[in-house]
Formats: structure tokens, C-alpha cells, sequence
């Protein structure tokens, strides 16, 4: 046996010797094909799960209620051992919906509710094909399709494009894949979803190092996939969108843009803007800031060439990325002095900086279908009803005084993970906890930032930026603070397309639409822009992570692109009627939520209009895994729609019988 081989031979023997018998009889019964294991072993197993819980709490929190017999557990690691290595086509890599069912019961030890049994067998990669309509026809040559962003959503609608037949050309203002994760590189920058998951299904990455990837590991993950899919040459790097303006005449788009300092003009049918809505840093207004001698830093924005160490620091912000940058630096700076307006709840998150074991992902390399079966348990918990969540339970209220059960239970977690940190300081407690519900802003996983303001030298107070002096910053409650380097984590402004010149129907440009507040429907598409699909657009955030919305919002795309298509359609508008349906049922039931029932908190979840008002805009108050099932397919009956003069689609002959 050559070395390669028998090394290759160890580590299938390490992975399986380690995995869970019932993980490992998923990944047999797929391999062999006989489906009469599930039965044969079920008795044997049922009840004896690992758990794996991956939703707010460690998601390495395993607890068997009892062992597997040793016998049994050994019985199927060999028969995986010998089906692994006989390097055979497996037998069964489709599985069928109620053999997903029936597996996925005994995995989980639990049924998945029937809303979200198709959504698990999508997202945990066992389809990479959801399209609904059977396509009638394929696009014409002269069908272009324009999208804007070669960030995660964008990579996603080229891949999906692309497999659809569609003629696509992706506009990137920088010079790499990646979006936020190419200029988020401030220093302790990862993802705060788990890595399992943060991924597309139809491209689920085994090797992870870590639990929660950071930037540079996330980057490689959508370079890869980008050559995958050979879609580099589909991108035109280093162009910048200026706007856009329908032509109603000819019913296509025409995009402006500059490239190398020279202005471009691109035409499409379908114009896709991929952007997202965190666009550039927001900068709090401060008063003299522009006297402060020392460098000033916003972290969305990081400057590699600010030298840290030994320096007198101020950072303003806990949100996600200042805690992440506290964490980060705390041991290289001589004096870190951290400026919180107000307190997070902060997540247990034992995971933050842990590395996958090894073995793990040996498991997941090898063995067909192992990354399957772990994604699915990573999703378990999204998959399953939140009643009493981000939704106020008023009978619940009205008898605990609470907002709702799991609400209420992830606060007193919350709660009672801080004053594990501090014990014997009732004032750091009280200056650490939030008055407000959890997800009244967005909770924090905690990357060890408990731990870093226990260091000699970090602080942290209460209080508001309000001015700068020379080598100093004041708070609005004239605190002066003195320093050498001023740090900003103050978040992002969300413009929601705004920062475009975009002229839809009449010339009306999506910034006047969008006045006093940005809208959709359905999360992508908005009234009097013909042909336009916005990825992210307001109404669709807080429900799924990133990776789950833009692959439903993908879906529904292909299915309204390949109906234009089969109809013969030269543009869509979504309905006015059928938009205020949408935002007046979403608002209506946002108003039941923690994030408009928010108290004092403040945050980017409500926008500011020009009136001064602020609005939730940005979350949906709907379980993922009915928007999953929602945009399905597009409803005719919410949109105008034109054709081709002259056109209409094409007839359906009857099936011509054949004779001999």
C-alpha cells in the first residue's frame, strides 16, 4: 500500500471510530443503498442521539441520554469502514422525501415540523435543483440579465444563472469575490454564524478550520466556488455603478458605470442589484473631530498601517465588530478604554475561537454524505417553531410579566452567563445589562469580550461620543478621555439603493421612492421599477442567516426570469396594490415584535426618515420556512406585466403519436 493511500486509510479509520453511530449509519444507508438498516437499527438508537444544538448556545452542547450499545455502535462503523473503502459509486445519493423524513427523525430524535421538512432537504444540500416551473422554453440570445455585486449574494445569482441558461455579467467595484468580506479585515473580524451553515447548500464546505470562519477562511470559501463554476470571467472587476435608468420604450435597463476612471454603459433586460445593505461606514457625528491629532479608525474600514501596540486606545461601540476588536487588540495596546452607549446581551459562545477537531473533518472530507447530515443538525433549531421568540406572547405577558417563552429564556441566559463573569462586582453587572427584550438589537455571540474587560488595562464606561480635542475625546456628559488612537465600531449606513441614481417608470429614482422610508415586496421587488430585483431589499433580514435568504431569494428569482421567458414577457412590475397587501400585513405584525417593542434600544434595525420618524424596515416578522415556501413561484396575479409587440407565448401542441 503506497503511503498517500495508507495515510488516507488512517484517517477514514480515526474518523469512523470517532463518529456518532447514528451519524454513521446516515451516511451507510446512503452508501449501500438498503434502506432495511433505518429499521433493522432503529430500537438500538432511538433515544440515544447526540444532540447537537447550534442556535444562540455552544453548538458542541452534546448530551446522549444514554450510550449506544458498544456491540451495535461497532457493528455499524464496520460495515461504514468496508463500504468507505471499497470506493464504490454510492447507491443512494438522492434520497427520497420520506426516507428524508424517516432519517432525519432519527438523527434529530425528533420530526421536523412539516413547514419546513422540504426547507431542511434544500438547505442541508440534499437537492441542489428547487426550481419549481418546468421551463418551457430556453432564453433567448438577446436576454441579458445584469447583476450588481460580486459579494455572497452575487455569486450565488451567477451560479444559479448560469445553471439556468441565462446570458449574466456581474458588476464589481473592487478587485476580488468576497463584498463585506473583502474590506472587513479589522482585526478579529469572523462570521458570527455558525460555518456549517454559512455556506451554499449546493456547495457545502467540509473543511472548515474553525466553528465560526474568519474573513480570510471565508474569502478562500467563495474564490473557490467562483472558479468552480468558471465565473470569474463573467465578472468585470474594478467597476463602479453609478445608476440606472429604465427606458420604457425599449423595456430594458441602462446601467452607468465607471471602470478605470472611464465611464461605461451597459444594457440588460433584468437588472439584479446584489449589494446588500451595509455600504459604507457610518461616522457619529462629533464635534471638533478633525482637531484629534491621533489617527482616527472605523473598524468597516480598518487601516492596516496604524501601529496599535503600546498606544492609549478608545474605542467606541460593543456591537459585533467592537467586541470582536477589543477581544482582538487588548493585549497589544497599552491602554484600551472602551465607550459603550448602551449594553448588549451577549451570547455564551465557547466556540468563538475554537478549531474544528480534526477528526471532524477528516469525517466530513471522507465519508460521502457525513457534511449532509451535520448541516441538517446545525439547522435544527432554525427549522423548529419559535413561538415566543422575536413575537410577543401576550397571554404569556399578561401572567409573567415577560415578552415571550424563549425570549424570556434566552435573557435570563443572557443574565446569568454575565454575573458568571463577575461575581463579585454588582456593578459591572448592572452597567453590562440591557433593559430591553433580546433581539431588540442583534445579540452578540461572545468572542471572549467578558473575559478582555477582566484585563488591567481595559475600561469601560457608559456614555455617548459628543466632541474631540487635540489628544483627547469627550463624552456628551463632558468626560474627557485622553488618547492616542480613537477607534470607531459605530456600524454601517443602510441605504438600501439610495446612494444609486436609479430612475424607474416616469424617471422616478428610487431615492424619491423611498421617501420617507425604503420598501418591497416581498423582499426584492418594488413598485414602479420595471425589471428590477433588489437582493436584500428592506423586508427581508432577520429570520435565516445570509447564506439561507439569498438562496430562497435566488430560487425566486430563476423562477420569475425563467416565466418571462415561457411567457414571452418583455417586462414585470409588481402591482401597487399587491406591495401594500405585503407591507401592511408585515407592519402590522412587526408592531407584535421585540424589535419595534424595543424600549430603549437603539440600532440600525429602524431606519430614520427625512420626518425624523424611524421605522422597522429591515426584519420580516415571518419563520423562514414559510418565505421559503412563499417565494416558491412568483403569483401572476401581483404583477403587470408586458409583452413583446406582437408576441404572445407560445402554444402547448398536444403530444404527436408516433406509429411504426
Amino acid at each position: 500500500m503506497h503511503a498517500r493511500t495508507q495515510d488516507t486509510s488512517s484517517r477514514i479509520d480515526a474518523a469512523i471510530d470517532s463518529l456518532d453511530p447514528v451519524m454513521a449509519l446516515m451516511a451507510l444507508i446512503q452508501i449501500t443503498g438498503d434502506r432495511t438498516l433505518l429499521s433493522r437499527y432503529w430500537k438500538d438508537l432511538d433515544g440515544k442521539q447526540v444532540r447537537v444544538v447550534e442556535a444562540f448556545v455552544d453548538i458542541n452542547e452534546h448530551g446522549a441520554q444514554e450510550p449506544v450499545d458498544p456491540a451495535v455502535a461497532g457493528e455499524i462503523r464496520e460495515a461504514l469502514r468496508t463500504a468507505v473503502k471499497a470506493g464504490k459509486t454510492p447507491v443512494m445519493p438522492q434520497i427520497d422525501r420520506p426516507m428524508f423524513k424517516r432519517m432525519s427523525r432519527l438523527l434529530l430524535g425528533r420530526d421536523l415540523p412539516e413547514m419546513s421538512l422540504d426547507v431542511a432537504f434544500q438547505h442541508a444540500g440534499f437537492t441542489t435543483d428547487t426550481r419549481v416551473r418546468d421551463a418551457a422554453d430556453i432564453p433567448p440570445p438577446d436576454f441579458k440579465v445584469l447583476v450588481v455585486g460580486a459579494g455572497m449574494m452575487g455569486i450565488n445569482a451567477a451560479v444559479k444563472l448560469q445553471q439556468a441558461g441565462f446570458d449574466f455579467t456581474v458588476l464589481e467595484a473592487l478587485d476580488q469575490v468576497g463584498g463585506n468580506w473583502l474590506t472587513n479585515t479589522y482585526p478579529g473580524a469572523a462570521v458570527d454564524t455558525p460555518s456549517r451553515v454559512y455556506s451554499y447548500s449546493f456547495e457545502p464546505n467540509a473543511s472548515w478550520t474553525q466553528y465560526y470562519p474568519r474573513g480570510p477562511e471565508f474569502l478562500s470559501y467563495l474564490d473557490r466556488v467562483t472558479d468552480k463554476y468558471n465565473l470569474r470571467g463573467r465578472i468585470r472587476f474594478g467597476t463602479w455603478v453609478e445608476g440606472a435608468e429604465w427606458d420604457e420604450a425599449h423595456r430594458i435597463w441602462t446601467v452607468k458605470a465607471v471602470r478605470n476612471g472611464r465611464p461605461e454603459t451597459h444594457e440588460c433586460n433584468v437588472l439584479i442589484m446584489a449589494v446588500g445593505p451595509n455600504n459604507n461606514p457610518n461616522y457619529p457625528k462629533v464635534k471638533n473631530l478633525d482637531v484629534f491629532k491621533g489617527p482616527v479608525v472605523h473598524s468597516a474600514a480598518w487601516d492596516h498601517s496604524v501601529e496599535l501596540q503600546g498606544k492609549k486606545v478608545v474605542l467606541v461601540g460593543t456591537g459585533c465588530s467592537g467586541v470582536q476588536v477589543a477581544t482582538a487588540i487588548a493585549d497589544k495596546v497599552g491602554e484600551l478604554v472602551i465607550i459603550q452607549r448602551q449594553p448588549e446581551h451577549i451570547i455564551p459562545n465557547p466556540q468563538a475561537h475554537a478549531p474544528v477537531d480534526q477528526l471532524e473533518i477528516h469525517a466530513m472530507e471522507e465519508i460521502p454524505f457525513i457534511v449532509n447530515w451535520k448541516r441538517l443538525q446545525a439547522l435544527e433549531s432554525a427549522m423548529s417553531d419559535m413561538h415566543g421568540m422575536i413575537m410577543k406572547d401576550e397571554e404569556y405577558a399578561a401572567k409573567t410579566g415577560g415578552f415571550g417563552p424563549i425570549n424570556d429564556g434566552m435573557r435570563m441566559m443572557c443574565e446569568g452567563y454575565l454575573k458568571s463573569h463577575f461575581p463579585d462586582k454588582p456593578e459591572m453587572v448592572e452597567l453590562l445589562t440591557p433593559n430591553f427584550p433580546v433581539f431588540a438589537k442583534r445579540p452578540i455571540l461572545d468572542c471572549g469580550f467578558y473575559d478582555t474587560l477582566k484585563k488591567p488595562n481595559v475600561s469601560i464606561v457608559r456614555g455617548e461620543l459628543a466632541e474631540a480635542d487635540e489628544n483627547a475625546v469627550i463624552l456628551s456628559d463632558g468626560t474627557r478621555i485622553e488618547c492616542d488612537v480613537l477607534l470607531l465600531s459605530t456600524g454601517y449606513n443602510l441605504h438600501f439603493g439610495r446612494q444609486f441614481d436609479i430612475r424607474g417608470t416616469g424617471g422616478k429614482t428610487l431615492k424619491d421612492a423611498f421617501d420617507p422610508h425604503p420598501f418591497s415586496y416581498e423582499g426584492m421587488l418594488i413598485t414602479g421599477f420595471p425589471n428590477f430585483v433588489f437582493m436584500g431589499a428592506p423586508y427581508s433580514y432577520l429570520v435565516a442567516n445570509h447564506a439561507v435568504v439569498s438562496e430562497q431569494q435566488v430560487h425566486y428569482i430563476i423562477e420569475l426570469l425563467q416565466w418571462m421567458v415561457d411567457e414571452h414577457l418583455s417586462s414585470f412590475d409588481v402591482t401597487p396594490e399587491a406591495t401594500q397587501a405585503f407591507i401592511e400585513d408585515v407592519d402590522a405584525n412587526l408592531q407584535k415584535t421585540a424589535w419595534v417593542q424595543c424600549g430603549s434600544a437603539h440600532g440600525y434595525y429602524r431606519d430614520k426618515g427625512a420626518d425624523g420618524q424611524k421605522k422597522v424596515i429591515l426584519a420580516i416578522p415571518r419563520h423562514n420556512s414559510r418565505i421559503w415556501h412563499d417565494l416558491r413561484s412568483p403569483r401572476a396575479e401581483d404583477f403587470k406585466v408586458t409583452r413583446k409587440d406582437g408576441d404572445a407565448p407560445a402554444r402547448q401542441s398536444g403530444m404527436e403519436m408516433l406509429t411504426i
